[in-house]
């Protein structure tokens, strides 16, 4: 009976740390049904009507043809890589001149595509100065404070 009161505490702290582990998943968005995109219809439904279905749209495209675009995401923050995304879903709407949805498109979230981040870098005018320039060249260049005229 002894035996597995010594081990308890160990086992106990250890299951409360791998539980603190745990982070939440956190929705971002509008919140988009099946059901919702399935109640518009090409060509019969109005701009009114999909704010009703959908709400406010995230991206709005004004020039052109009208689009507005929904997104949807599940993340997760994670120690080591940061933002985790679990499942992203974007909905774009789009609407003749008359105000009429003309398009419904669920855009799929992809897991490998993997874009490629530019690595030059953007020329700036100035100098390039090390931190101990920075902390000598500020000896001497602020006057004392009675020394000043207006």
């Amino acid at each position: 009976m002894q035996f597995w009161i010594k081990p308890f505490p160990s086992v106990l702290v250890v299951a409360c740390l791998l539980t603190s582990c745990a982070q939440p998943i956190e929705i971002h968005g509008n919140r988009i049904s099946l059901r919702s995109i399935e109640a518009i219809e090409s060509g019969k439904t109005t701009e009114k009507q999909v704010l009703e279905q959908l709400g406010k749209p995230v991206i709005t495209q004004d020039y052109g043809s009208k689009i507005w675009i929904y997104v949807k995401s599940k993340s997760q923050k994670t120690v080591l890589s940061g933002r985790n995304f679990l499942d992203r879903t974007v909905v774009r709407v789009s609407f003749n001149k008359k105000g009429i949805a003309t398009s419904v498109d669920i855009i799929p979230y992809d897991k490998e595509l993997n874009p490629e981040i530019s690595t030059r870098k953007t020329p700036t005018a100035g100098q390039e100065i090390t931190v101990l320039q920075q902390l000598i060249g500020n000896f001497g260049r602020f006057e004392n404070k009675n020394d000043q005229d207006f």
